[in-house]
């Protein structure tokens, strides 16, 4: 059975794993952790919570100690975990289009990339 080891860096607010989606294979696991330690927020869909032991209860946290899941069925779904760093937000609504592909999301929502945000119209 295959072990993904999936890597949640920081990067300016959001979270972005080390890739974008791990195959759903009954008795595979995936572990999550993040590069530095800090603290991290899965939210997993109600299909991928379904698939996964232990049953991940929204939101996950993830520290210096990783979290380790094991997929209990190989059955299409609609699979999608969504990372934050805050255990409070609203994060956006979860994909719906099935796949054998467990799809590993990146919240932007909120980040500004190298954008001064003054509120003013140009």
């Amino acid at each position: 059975m295959a072990n993904t080891a999936i890597t949640l860096t920081n990067e300016q607010g959001a979270l972005v794993p080390s890739q974008l989606s791990v195959p759903v294979n009954s008795g595979d696991t995936v572990t999550f952790s993040t590069s530095d330690g800090s603290a991290a927020y899965l939210f997993f869909s109600p299909d991928a919570a379904a698939a996964l032991s232990p049953a991940p209860t929204s939101p996950v946290e993830v520290t210096s100690a990783p979290a380790t899941f094991e997929f209990t069925s190989s059955s299409v779904g609609a699979y999608s975990v969504y990372f934050e760093t805050d255990a409070s937000v609203t994060f956006p609504a979860f994909p719906v289009v099935p796949s054998n592909l467990l799809m590993l999301e990146v919240d932007t929502s909120n980040i500004n990339f190298g954008v001064i945000n003054d509120k003013t119209k140009g």
